[in-house]
């Protein structure tokens, strides 16, 4: 909970941060707005007094809305259109304007541009009364003496916020790109907390089996040399000798513990030396299983490699302890009966080796981090089976300095199977 602490703390000022940044931006809009309004008004000014002072466009557009057709020529609708559009211009304002003539109080549209749309544009955000020398064309030729000219211009700007925001660009982009650089922070700062917290546990189930696998032969040791002295004290150096060989024994035990653990660390750090050769696999495989067929019990170990492989180049000594490793994985995790299949076979330039045992196999969720120094995945009863965590760690690590890579494959209650490629020449 403690290590969730600074997440929370970063989560909510992230959250802070991004509800002021939309305050700002809210505020940006509205100052953008006003100074967008005053804009627009001085162009929609300016498009009636150039109405006005067009006399040809004038008398056109008085005498047509005098007329009271309903619909107006094209020429005078693109006149319109383009004298509002420089108007705009001048003002700096780029974007898409629609506009529409109609009575003073909107309840009529006369004229209007060729994207008008009555549900959507605004009538009245932006309008002014046409100048007198339109309304004096349209009173002069007015077919009805009742007809009133007095006549209006609105002006619609249909994606207005959209334009506003646009204008914003110098404080929208950097704000969003300072929140996406915080939010990817903050993810990162949750995965390494999580990797933390992980390699926290696997370091004190670590810790745990070391002293575990360290204070077992060291009891045994103190409990022997005891009895050993005892012996001699009494003049039977033979028994004396027994407890000296079970001291030999667990030393070298211990001896083993403490080199794994080293020579993992060595590879890490890039400090080792692989004394390449070549091994003919057959007999080098061989060394290996028989090695282990007093400790078979009930399980069984099978061999079988290619027709026409017959060796590889590589340091035999990390060989062997690749294989011995995949094979003490398969027989300790596989359960009391466990058939075991090594199959050797040529895949390219490459040697690929398969150790495949048919125990109870590895859930999905735990098979990506089984190469992790220290990782071992979790069993129903706990860690009933002993061990460092450090064997498919060490396959990896050295099938990967010979040049191959590592696959496992395992399906819960149908076993696994990993396999290894080692390269045919240097």
């Amino acid at each position: 909970m403690k290590r969730s602490i600074p997440a929370i703390l970063i989560l909510l000022a992230l959250g802070g941060l991004i509800f002021i940044q939309f305050r700002l931006l809210m505020v940006g809009v509205r100052l953008e707005k006003q100074r967008f309004d005053h804009r627009i008004e001085n162009a929609l000014q300016n498009a009636v007094l150039a109405v006005d002072e067009d006399e040809k466009l004038a008398e056109q557009l008085g005498r047509w809305l005098a007329s009271g057709k309903a619909e107006a020529p094209p020429a005078l609708v693109a006149a319109l259109d383009s004298t509002i559009a420089q108007a705009m211009e001048r003002e700096g304002i780029n974007t898409k304007v629609s506009f529409a003539i109609t009575d003073y109080f909107a309840r009529r549209v006369y004229l209007s541009s060729p994207d008008f749309d009555t549900k959507t544009f605004n009538f009245g955000r932006y309008t002014m009364r046409l100048g007198p020398a339109v309304v004096e064309w349209c009173s002069k030729t007015a077919l009805k003496a009742e007809l009133s000219c007095n006549r209006a211009l609105h002006l619609d700007v249909p994606s207005l916020f959209t334009y506003l925001l646009g204008e914003l660009d110098y404080l929208l982009w950097p704000s969003v790109a300072c929140l996406l650089v915080i939010y990817a922070g903050l993810v990162f700062l949750i995965r390494t907390l999580r990797r933390e917290e992980r390699l926290n546990k696997i370091k004190n189930e670590f810790i745990n089996n070391l002293t575990h696998e360290l204070k077992t032969p060291s009891f045994s040791i103190s409990l022997s040399s005891k009895m050993a002295l005892e012996q001699l004290a009494s003049g039977n150096p033979d028994k004396a000798r027994e407890y000296l060989q079970i001291i030999r024994q667990e030393n070298e035990k211990m001896k083993v513990q403490v080199e794994k653990v080293l020579e993992l660390a060595s590879l890490q750090s890039g400090r080792y030396k692989l004394n390449k050769s070549e091994i003919q696999l057959r007999k080098v495989i061989g060394e290996v299983l028989a090695e282990y067929s007093p400790a078979l019990g009930q399980s069984k170990i099978e061999l079988r490699i290619g027709e026409g492989l017959q060796s590889i180049i590589a340091d035999e000594a990390h060989f062997k302890n690749v294989l011995r490793n995949l094979l003490d994985n398969a027989i300790k995790y596989g359960g009391q009966q466990v058939d075991i299949l090594v199959e050797v076979s040529r895949e390219n330039h490459f040697a690929k080796m398969s150790v495949s045992d048919s125990g109870p196999g590895i859930p999905p969720a735990h098979q990506k981090a089984v190469f992790d120094k220290f990782y071992r995945v979790p069993q129903a009863d706990g860690h009933k089976v002993k061990g460092f965590g450090l064997g498919l760690s060490y396959v990896k690590q050295i099938v990967e300095v010979h040049g191959g890579k590592v696959l496992l494959e395992s399906q819960p209650g149908q076993g696994t199977t990993v396999t290894s490629w080692w390269p045919l020449t240097e």
